[in-house]
This record gives C-alpha cells, sequence and structure tokens, in this order.
C-alpha cells in the first residue's frame, strides 16, 4: 500500500491532470461500480463545484452569457487552470485573464462583442477583492463636506492642505465597454443587459461595507493611479481647482483617504 502523501500526489494528478493510471491499485470496484467510474463521479463532482463557485463569483456574466457559454469559458478555465490553492476564493483570480487571451481575435478593435466576458470579469473580480480588501472603515473620521456643490467646494478649497492616499479598497479599472447600466439592471434583479461599446475609466471603492462603481473622467483616474497606496506617503492635495472640487466625492466614497 501506498503512503498518504503518495495516495495524495496520486488523486491530485487524477483530478488535476486527468493522469489516472492503474485507478484499480487504488480505489475498491465492485459489480454495481468499478474503481475508474467511482473516480470518475468524485472527479465529475469536483469540478462540477469548481463551475459552480465560478458562477456564484462571476454572476453577471453568467447571467449575461447564459449557462451553456458560460459553462464552456468555465470548463477552459478549470482545464487549463486546476485549482492549487486551499481556498477556492484565489481559484477564480486568473479568469478575467484566462477569457482575454482564449477569445477569438475578431476584428482587432478593442469594442468587439468577443472582448466583452473578458472586460465584465475584470469588474467583477475587482467588485470582490475590493470587498476583502482592508479599506478606511474603523480609521479616524475625517469631514467630508458633502454638502456642498463642486462650485462652492472649489471657491472655498474645501479639501485643500491635506495629504491624500489611495486606500486599497480601490480598484482602477480602464476598459473598452461602459458596464454601468449592465451591472445596474442585474443589481435591481433584472437580466443584464449589453454593455455600451465605449473606452471607460472606472474605479471600484467601497466605503461603509459598501461597494460602489464610478465612472471616472481621464484626469480622475491619472490623478488616483498616481497616488500612493501608503499613508506615509500621502501626497500633498492638488491645486487645480476642478481636481480640488472632486475631493469631497472622492473622500465621501473612499477613493481617496486624506491623512489625519
Amino acid at each position: 500500500m501506498a503512503g498518504l502523501a503518495d495516495l495524495q500526489s496520486w488523486l491530485q494528478a487524477a483530478m488535476f491532470d486527468g493522469a489516472a493510471e492503474d485507478p484499480r491499485e487504488y480505489v475498491l470496484g465492485d459489480n454495481r461500480l468499478t474503481a475508474e467510474m467511482r473516480l470518475g463521479i468524485y472527479a465529475q463532482g469536483y469540478r462540477l463545484r469548481l463551475l459552480e463557485c465560478l458562477g456564484i463569483e462571476y454572476p453577471v456574466l453568467s447571467a449575461l452569457a447564459g449557462p451553456t457559454a458560460f459553462g464552456l469559458f468555465a470548463q477552459g478555465y478549470i482545464a487549463a487552470h486546476p485549482s492549487r490553492s486551499y481556498t477556492l476564493y484565489d481559484f477564480g483570480a486568473g479568469f478575467p485573464d484566462y477569457l482575454e487571451q482564449a477569445r477569438p481575435a475578431g476584428d482587432g478593435t478593442p469594442h468587439t462583442v468577443e472582448a466583452i466576458p473578458a472586460a465584465l470579469a475584470r469588474i467583477e473580480r475587482a467588485r470582490a477583492e475590493v470587498q476583502r480588501a482592508r479599506g478606511v472603515e474603523g480609521e479616524a473620521p475625517v469631514a467630508t463636506e458633502t454638502g456642498f456643490d463642486p462650485v462652492m467646494a472649489s471657491i472655498l478649497g474645501l479639501g485643500l492642505g491635506r495629504a491624500y492616499w489611495r486606500p486599497d479598497s480601490v480598484q482602477l479599472l480602464d476598459l473598452p465597454f461602459d458596464f454601468t447600466e449592465t451591472l445596474a439592471a442585474f443589481d435591481r434583479g433584472e437580466p443584464p443587459i449589453l454593455p455600451r461599446p465605449e473606452h471607460c475609466f472606472v474605479a471600484v471603492s467601497r466605503m461603509n461595507y459598501r461597494v460602489e462603481c464610478h465612472r471616472l473622467d481621464g484626469w480622475q483616474y491619472d490623478w488616483l493611479a498616481s497616488l500612493p497606496t501608503l499613508p506615509a506617503e500621502a501626497h500633498p492635495s492638488p491645486t487645480d481647482p476642478g481636481l480640488a472640487a472632486w475631493l469631497p466625492f472622492a473622500t465621501a466614497h473612499g477613493l481617496i483617504a486624506p491623512l489625519a
């Protein structure tokens, strides 16, 4: 009899790589189920569990693509990227990159329909990671002056004189589609609609444990991308009036954090 480590290695190879040599040497069979059948049932159940997990992690893509297409996406990913982590949360991390690499070339433009699955998967994975990331909840509260309109905020210089950094609970995305209405329809319990083919900058952030997606102008995206992610390296506040006027909104929605 093989030792436990050998048995585990054999089963892992059988499950992940399909390299199940001599299953009768390791698995008992009977007149009802042979060793090959028993191993096949276990392997199939394991793969179905992984498929189910991907569907839970990417519910909008699953609903938009439909069960058949999403099943093909997921089965291809499971075969190409078997789980190697103790947690299923890590398993789905590479799904957006897989969809990007596996998609048909199309006509070469970034707005082709074939590019939708990978782009949508990126924003869904970002929402999942932002939910788990360390955020600003529990930090010392800082007044955000959200009751002022942008013009008044700019006139009064609200937010100026502080230094800012970008929390881990913020992810910046540069996407070839606008998924605003797609996500909104799904969150309302309606079937998701196809996104608009439009270059779109997005920030996924969390504030008070609520995850939100915000469309950004290019200059807002560039400024957020330039910020450090550590409080000790916080940048001085901008002097540009337009950006200064946006600071109260960005702070209130957890896009930035002022140095206390």
